[in-house]
């Protein structure tokens, strides 16, 4: 049945026989009147809208390409800010050691254990605060 565009052809001959209801619409409704140039429009269309998808999927892949490398960037770009802050704390901690831990001990006395951790706690943190500022003032700017 070539007119019948709501089944696929083999699907509405196999069922013609079976169900009463398509077979009493059949009679009642006339199928509609088509173009004779219905079917290749139609067969375009759907051949460009396939071909659009396919282009619209090669676009999203480089899209997604593109931002993996951009987070993986940042990743190194994180973890090499860490390390700085962890090497620049290691550092400063050993010249404020060498700078102040004489004059320290001289006027704390023994305590000197309890209040050179506390010394590196600051350090450390002015030394992290002084790399994620210039990461976030970097990651501000246009």
């Amino acid at each position: 049945m070539p007119d019948d565009f709501n089944m696929p052809a083999d699907a509405a001959t196999d069922s013609a026989g079976h169900d009463s209801l398509d077979r009493a619409l059949r009679q009642i409704i006339a199928p509609p009147s088509v173009p004779p140039d219905f079917r290749p429009k139609m067969m375009a269309v759907i051949q460009h809208d396939v071909s659009d998808l396919e282009t619209r999927r090669c676009d999203l892949q480089t899209q997604h390409q593109r931002e993996i490398e951009r987070l993986q960037s940042s990743y190194v770009q994180l973890r090499r800010d860490s390390l700085a802050a962890v090497i620049a704390t290691a550092f400063a901690m050993g010249v404020c050691a060498s700078l102040i831990g004489p004059w320290l001990y001289g006027q704390v006395g023994p305590d000197v254990s309890l209040t050179m951790p506390l010394v590196a706690a600051v350090i450390g943190m002015a030394a992290g605060a002084s790399v994620w500022i210039e990461r976030f003032g970097r990651a501000a700017r246009p």
